[in-house]
């Protein structure tokens, strides 16, 4: 399989895995390829999708924010019970901004505690992931909301395209996958093309050079968590439409699958690195495993294993192969320092 020069080495092995995974399942399994299992790989991609391209964002700023299944949370119960006690008969538009609000406002908070203690972001977003649960627990409450809005159900009976399957019957590409990849095309031209996308990398790469270049390094850090947190209430919002009940319970567990598809495609843990298609085709790549492993009959649990090896697999080859390279220029002296200073 040949892929463009400018095709980026990372994602293009990403993409090589993929395609002989799919090879693979769909020749034990024939209809893997048929229009119905691949429109229902890409409607259980999104809520992953989701959550994976707001963890990429801070990633790329250096930072690591593992509260977003809690602002998922928060986003699905806080819209449904806003929406029942206020506005039973909102359009959807109005849901989605106000679970977007809700994101928004937490992944601010996150981005100003991280920026303004100066504290690990990974200590700040697991108090943060608690912090928001205990509020929810308090506050909202827990219980099952099993009637929720007529716009989330309808919207939940909404397909962008039908097909007819080799049996006869109508399969439908789900509206949220068009969502979905929406967002993926945003995010990938913002940050291809535009200042913001840019300044996300510099702080990433080097936050003394960014600062040193004007660029404000905490606001871009805030924005980041604040993207992030959108994203993350949106998936939360749109798992609530897909199973048309708001269950408080129904994404924990998602965090190695996303954080997996993340790092698989390409994002680097200290920052500065990564691209939003190479994590498109790293959660491809997890929600294709553990539908492969479902077909050929292997126990649920060993899904977290398949999904355990590939994350340390997408880290260590990276590792390795840096160590290769150094190890070679050792060899031919491209690395040498003198004793007494100055490059051999």
């Amino acid at each position: 399989m040949s892929l463009p020069r400018n095709f980026p080495r990372h994602e293009g092995i990403v993409l090589v895995t993929l395609t002989l995974l799919a090879i693979a399942v769909g020749t034990i399994n024939r209809e893997f390829f048929s229009f119905f299992n691949i429109f229902s790989l890409l409607k259980n991609s999104t809520i992953i999708g989701l959550f994976a391209v707001g963890f990429f964002l801070v990633l790329v700023v250096g930072g690591l924010d593992v509260s977003f299944t809690s602002i998922g949370v928060v986003g699905m119960y806080g819209t449904v019970k806003l929406a029942l006690a206020f506005y039973p008969g909102a359009p959807f538009v109005i849901l989605f901004v106000v679970a977007a609000l809700i994101g928004a406002a937490l992944g601010l908070i996150n981005g100003l505690l991280v920026t303004r203690l100066q504290a690990p972001s990974l200590i700040v977003t697991l108090g943060t992931l608690s912090l928001y649960r205990g509020f929810l627990l308090y506050f909202i409450g827990t219980k099952w909301i099993r009637e929720v809005p007529t716009a989330m159900v309808e919207f939940n009976r909404t397909n962008v395209l039908v097909m007819t399957a080799a049996n006869g019957a109508q399969v439908g590409l789900h509206i949220s996958v068009a969502i979905f990849l929406a967002i993926v095309a945003i995010v990938f031209l913002v940050l291809r093309y535009t200042t913001l996308g840019r300044s996300l990398y510099a702080v990433g790469g080097n936050p003394v050079a960014a600062r040193r270049m004007g660029i404000n390094v905490e606001a871009v850090q805030t924005l980041a968590y604040c993207m992030a947190g959108t994203l993350a209430s949106i998936a939360g919002f749109l798992s609530a439409v897909r199973l048309r009940l708001a269950d408080p319970q129904s994404l924990t567990g998602s965090e190695l699958d996303v954080i997996a598809a993340a790092v698989i495609g390409g994002a680097a843990i200290t920052g500065g690195k990564g691209s939003v298609i190479g994590v498109f085709l790293g959660v491809l790549l997890i929600v294709i495993t553990n539908d492969s492993l479902i077909v050929l009959g292997i126990p649920a649990a060993w899904q977290k294993v398949a999904i355990g090896v590939l994350l340390l697999v997408a880290i260590g080859m990276p590792l390795l192969a840096r160590g290769r390279f150094t190890a070679s220029q050792l060899r031919t002296g491209g690395g040498l320092v003198r004793v007494g200073g100055g490059s051999a």
